[in-house]
């Protein structure tokens, strides 16, 4: 069955991330290592669902909780992933990795358990907080909604708070957008860049001087092996056409290596 999968593939993880731990000796003084950061990234897909149970918010989802979900996101959860969910804050972005975007593919397709379990007990080896023993169930149920009507306020043109919205309209804006989304989907795990990284996949330092075109960059996130025959990349299709264009302005950045200039970091 999934559940069977997913258990073992959860046992696995748990059971590397046991022994890098041992060997790391990590302490909370310490920052995580590339290896329990990628194992981390891994893992939360895959333990969330397990965790999660079936529990159904006990709430309506009415526009008045929704509302009281805002009012208690805005104190506990906006210093990192901002009063938009864009996570465009210092606080957020200085993680690594950094605040998820809460109004991407990525976290909105957690149904509401998982979300709920998320904020209760937190992401081990990233800056997600456990909450359980600061917010009330039925305050986690109420950012529960809230979180999930994030990308629907922003198709009615509202915004979620009083913060600037975290659309990148400049080009600096895009590269600095699509850097927080190359460590958010994981690129790292295969890339490297500048030195950094898994060598799975091609070395991405030099990326912008191959000559591809951003439709080709694009095209390829949504369908790698129409592009590279034989690539083992997975789809990036769920990003939306924002976060396509941010991520390829980044990668299109990225001039290092002999007779280039210092890629952006």
């Amino acid at each position: 069955s999934r559940l069977a999968m997913r258990t073992t593939r959860f046992s696995y993880l748990l059971l590397a991330g046991i022994l890098v731990g041992l060997l790391s000796a990590c302490t909370a003084n310490k920052a995580p290592s590339k290896v329990e950061t990628a194992l981390a990234n891994m893992a939360k897909d895959v333990a969330i669902p397990i965790q999660a149970e079936d529990v159904k918010n006990p709430l309506p989802e009415t526009p008045q909780v929704i509302e009281e979900g805002r009012a208690i996101y805005n104190q506990s959860c906006a210093l990192c992933h901002g009063m938009d969910g864009h996570a465009a804050t210092e606080m957020g972005r200085a993680m690594y990795p950094p605040a998820m975007d809460l109004t991407s593919p990525h976290v909105q397709h957690w149904n509401g358990s998982e979300l709920f379990w998320i904020i209760q007990n937190g992401v081990r080896l990233t800056g997600m907080p456990a909450w359980k023993n600061i917010l009330p169930e039925t305050d986690t149920w109420k950012i529960v909604y809230f979180i999930h009507s994030l990308p629907n306020l922003k198709l009615a043109g509202e915004t979620p708070g009083q913060g600037q919205s975290a659309a990148p309209t400049t080009p600096e804006q895009r590269i600095a957008y699509g850097r927080t989304l190359y460590r958010q989907e994981g690129c790292f795990m295969c890339h490297q860049l500048n030195g950094e990284g898994g060598k799975v996949g091609p070395d991405l330092t030099s990326e912008g001087r191959r000559g591809r075109s951003d439709d080709w960059l694009i095209g390829h996130f949504k369908d790698p092996q129409a592009y590279s025959q034989g690539s083992i990349m997975p789809s990036f299709k769920n990003l939306t056409d924002e976060q396509l264009h941010a991520l390829t302005t980044f990668l299109q950045a990225q001039v290092g290596g002999p007779g280039g200039n210092s890629p952006s970091q």
